[in-house]
């Protein structure tokens, strides 16, 4: 099921992780540390776009798209060529 939004074209629709407060060991993050969090899931995905399928897990270059509340979900609608990597393991 589609979250009601489907980018057209080269565009990747990418729900936007929201980085911890803290970490494993139980450290806090500042603030800042957890706006530069460049992660997202795969949502949706325009006609043109290869090589990554809904549900990856991407890291994506930082100040680019366009960022977007829907349903009290953030949002990221960004370009393919903006996708630097893809998360594994």
């Amino acid at each position: 099921m589609g979250v009601g939004i489907e980018p057209i074209g080269e565009m990747v629709l990418l729900a936007m992780e929201n980085a911890p407060e803290k970490t494993a060991s139980g450290l806090l993050l500042p603030e800042e540390a957890r706006e530069k969090m460049t992660v997202g899931i795969v949502e949706s995905a325009g006609s043109e776009v290869k090589g990554i399928s809904v549900g990856d897990r991407v890291i994506y270059r930082q100040y680019s798209g366009t960022k977007l509340e829907w349903m009290g979900q953030d949002y990221l609608l960004i370009k393919e060529e903006d996708i630097q990597a893809k998360v594994v393991g």
